[in-house]
């Protein structure tokens, strides 16, 4: 006789399933990589790219079948905000990480996306589909355009990581695998500064669009995203008048990510 405790182990619903296969790919590229750099085989190739590709492809599934569930666009709860985040991440990263020539930027992407994904599946935030209720366009393009800039934070923080790596290893004459595969120290420090400008362009369309929501809007959600703006508009000014140096603005991309990471949870209330 079997035990009923295990049941909800085995009975998923398809979105569920979707997002468990993402987050099983993501982890996956994850080791395939570490492995090839330990072992001095990584080299340029599109199959690095496979698994993002495939992770992308069950992340896109997922959204899909929960919008439509939804009848509107899968931004409901903090649940579907990680995954929609998550999302937005690998797709700038392929938008972006080929422009960039950042060639290990997916390896550093993928476990901050895996790590959102398995909370998503351990929370208890994702609430049983409501009603379909009429769909306010300005408040959907809000929504989803400033999670767009969130991830595009999102990039400038892990690029900035890459860049402390660069830097400690150069600093510390520490020259093995990983040190070869990373981008040139000025390509990083470009790469920082563009993301952080794409951010802050696309958080301020998202506000824009926030004048022509005639749903209210609470005053904590305003004012967080209207601090996650002047932060990164400081950081941006900063780095362009090259008040501080790299080292400085990479450390500021990557702390200063810790408040828009935070506000998620206020903005999704």
């Amino acid at each position: 006789m079997c035990d009923s405790s295990f049941v909800p182990i085995f009975i998923m619903e398809p979105s569920r399933i979707l997002l468990l296969l993402a987050t099983l790919a993501f982890i996956g590229g994850v080791i395939h990589a570490v492995i090839a750099l330990r072992a001095g085989r990584w080299q340029e190739s599109r199959w690095h790219l496979a698994p993002m590709a495939l992770g992308f492809a069950f992340q896109s599934a997922f959204l899909y079948l929960r919008g439509e569930q939804h009848g509107r666009c899968p931004l409901t709860n903090f649940f579907e905000v990680l995954i929609f985040i998550g999302w937005c991440i690998v797709l700038l990263y392929f938008l972006i990480g080929a422009a960039y020539r950042l060639s290990l930027l997916g390896v550093f992407t993928a476990p901050l996306v895996a790590t959102l994904q398995i909370l998503a599946l351990l929370s208890p935030f994702d609430k049983a589909i409501a009603a379909r209720s009429k769909v306010n366009p300005w408040l959907e393009m809000h929504a989803s355009v400033a999670l767009i800039a969130y991830a595009a934070f999102a990039l400038a923080c892990i690029t900035g990581v890459m860049y402390l790596i660069q830097d400690y290893l150069l600093k510390h004459r520490r020259i093995h695998a990983l040190f070869h595969q990373l981008p040139p120290i000025h390509d990083l420090a470009k790469a920082i500064r563009r993301m952080v400008l794409l951010g802050v362009i696309l958080l301020s369309l998202a506000l824009a669009f926030s004048f022509k929501i005639n749903v209210p809007i609470t005053n904590s959600k305003m004012i967080f995203s209207w601090c996650v703006l002047t932060l990164y508009v400081v950081i941006l000014l900063l780095m362009w008048l090259r008040a501080l140096s790299a080292r400085q603005t990479a450390w500021l991309a990557v702390l200063g990510y810790l408040l828009p990471l935070a506000s998620l949870w206020i903005v999704t209330k």
